[in-house]
């Protein structure tokens, strides 16, 4: 039983509007658009007879079954002002005897347009 930790591409967010959060359980909004490196896959969805191209990465994950807000201010880097900021998606897994192993994941803030992330 190995524990792991990974972490996936850097990605370019460009974030036109933030919303704060009201409240200590919300994570504000987030207007944004990024990009994906050439190297994230790319696959085929079917909703409903509507057949779409989406990404299949890590970020891409966090941004359509959950919220990116969340998932950046859960990760101890929320955005708090517009601005270019490059983020990357990390992973956990966890083994406990009693209950198995434990995923967790989320994308993180790992620089901005002007240095270092905090």
């Amino acid at each position: 039983m190995k524990d792991s930790k990974w972490f996936g591409e850097p990605h370019t967010l460009t974030v036109t509007s933030v919303t704060p959060p009201m409240g200590e359980f919300d994570a504000g909004h987030l207007e944004y658009e990024v990009e994906h490196p050439p190297s994230c896959e790319q696959k085929t969805r079917d909703y409903g007879g509507v057949t779409v191209l989406e990404y299949a990465c890590g970020v891409a994950y966090e941004e359509t079954e959950g919220d990116l807000a969340f998932s950046l201010r859960y990760s101890g880097t929320p955005i708090t002002e517009p601005g270019t900021y490059t983020i990357q998606d990390w992973g956990t897994k966890t083994y406990y005897y009693w209950t198995g192993y434990e995923h967790d994941t989320g994308v993180a803030v790992i620089s901005t347009e002007g240095g270092e992330a905090a």
